[in-house]
């Protein structure tokens, strides 16, 4: 069935066809939208605070995972943007799904989302805790360390209710400095190599072996990945805020694309440089306790190079905070405007003057500071639990995509937008591979066991609310996106295409 639609006038018309009236104030353009899903990925704060894990996982080859990782990311997005080009609302996943395969396999998707960018805000708060406690405090303390955690969701709390053009304009700032600071030290670094005494050099790209000796197996595999799979992801959030971006079916695809080539790139030539620069003996500076990327930094540059790294690395991780607080209230948003979750009239409460989902920011923010409160042990769970939910609603989501090209259900779009043609089978078979790859790799191995019955624990909460409460309210078309509720089917992007059938797909 090909999907035909009239003729759309503006963003906020194409808006209305789903059943919904503009709420949301939309300020954000190409810049703002990559500099969304480019703060993030933060590919800074991934290399300041995990750089040690190849080493101790596979040895130096293992930063080589993130060629792979890339491509098999970048495939998933490739498909993201064919499916935002022609249905750019809030709450992306959920509504493609829905419309796509059904309600339930709508709920799942959503709800997975949800999962990952509410446990994320938290965790990456947590890292910024870690990295900056010893700067404030000479012997921090895990009070200490959830102290400054807790401050930071509460800074991007406040930037985020003040409106999503403030927002903006500190993503903007930050992935600016993180860009030409972190670019430019990683340049200097590079030049260096040709002048340093007794580093590391090319031949630590090829050490294979952990630094601790310990055989190479399935963790150790799966632990090398999630630096590349943990960090890679979240440019997503583009297509999530669609509804408050110019544009958003030409803008969105792009910046997605942007931000993981370029966050990417700079992730593994970082990550090469830095190993390459290892002054000395590479065991001894990855067991230290120090930062091994400051001390590679200190060694060669000395300490004013060494504190501007700091700020770099303490903008990126406030920004990272601040992209992921940003999309979770989204997605929060989207499935309480649509009656979706517990508390949702309260939840989608819309303020007047700052045009942002307020309640709900303060939700997200609530669970983060939570979250922080599990640090103590279980930090590392709550890091590849938020993976492998990411990649899992990564593979929902193209696996419905997948189901809604054989049954002719994919809107069609005009010309000008982006179209993988007839590549768009292909490569969802492709990202549902790279996806399941991922998600293996965390659950299967006999470490890893915790993570695998934390998912499966929050799938069965997830399910045992649609079978209580939502479908009920789904039954009595109280609850459901708007359009689905009001029996009509998607709109497609295309100018100039007819009225809309009005079949949906229960």
């Amino acid at each position: 069935m090909q999907v035909k639609s009239e003729k759309v006038s503006g963003d906020d018309a194409l808006l209305s066809r789903f059943g919904y009236k503009k709420e949301l104030r939309r300020a954000l353009g190409p810049i703002s939208s990559f500099a969304l899903a480019f703060a993030l990925v933060s590919v800074t704060t991934t290399v300041f605070t995990l750089f040690v894990v190849p080493f101790e996982s596979l040895g130096g080859i293992g930063i080589w995972i993130w060629v792979p990782a890339i491509a098999g990311v970048l495939i998933i997005a490739l498909v993201y943007g064919h499916l935002t080009a022609r249905m750019p609302i809030t709450g992306y996943a959920y509504h493609w799904s829905t419309f796509l395969v059904n309600l339930r396999f709508g709920w799942f998707t959503g709800y997975n989302a949800l999962l990952v960018q509410w446990t994320a805000t938290g965790t990456i708060a947590v890292a910024f805790g870690t990295a900056f406690a010893p700067i404030f405090w000479e012997h921090p303390t895990r009070v200490n360390i959830i102290s400054l955690a807790i401050a930071a969701i509460v800074l991007v709390v406040l930037v985020n209710t003040i409106s999503i053009r403030v927002t903006a304009w500190v993503t903007n700032a930050a992935t600016g400095t993180e860009l030409i600071g972190t670019l430019g030290l990683i340049l200097s670094l590079g030049i260096g190599l040709f002048f340093f005494d007794d580093e590391a050099g090319p031949k630590v790209l090829a050490q294979i072996g952990s630094t601790s000796g310990a055989p190479i197996t399935l963790t150790a595999f799966a632990t090398a990945l999630l630096v590349p799979a943990f960090t890679i992801g979240g440019w997503e959030g583009c297509a999530d805020l669609a509804e408050e971006t110019h544009d958003p079916r030409r803008t969105a695809p792009k910046s997605m694309w942007r931000a993981i080539l370029v966050s990417g790139g700079a992730g593994l030539v970082s990550f090469a440089i830095i190993a390459m620069a290892i002054p000395g003996n590479v065991k001894e500076l990855v067991e230290s306790d120090a930062n091994p990327v400051v001390e590679v930094f200190r060694s060669h540059f000395g300490s004013i190079a060494t504190d501007f790294l700091l700020v770099i690395v303490f903008v990126s991780l406030l920004s990272c905070i601040l992209g992921n607080l940003t999309v979770g209230v989204r997605t929060g948003y989207a499935l309480a405007r649509d009656n979706m979750l517990p508390g949702s009239s309260f939840l989608r409460k819309i303020n007047a003057r700052t045009q942002t989902p307020i309640v709900v920011c303060i939700a997200v923010g609530i669970v983060g500071i939570g979250i922080t409160f599990l640090s103590g042990g279980l930090i590392d769970v709550l890091a590849s639990m938020t993976a492998t939910m990411l990649y899992l609603t990564y593979g929902l989501t193209v696996i419905g995509a997948l189901i809604g090209a054989y049954r002719r259900r994919i809107p069609e779009a005009d010309a000008s937008y982006f179209s993988l043609g007839r590549w768009f089978k292909p490569f969802c078979y492709i990202g549902i591979g790279w996806a399941l790859v991922v998600i293996a790799s965390q659950v299967l191995p006999s470490a890893n066991r915790t993570v695998l019955w934390f998912v499966l624990a929050f799938e069965v909460v997830g399910a045992l609310w649609y079978i209580l409460v939502l479908r009920h309210r789904v039954a009595k078309g109280t609850a459901g996106p708007m359009w689905y509720r009001n029996g009509t089917d998607l709109i497609a992007a295309e100018e100039g295409s007819e009225t809309p059938s009005t079949a949906t797909t229960r």
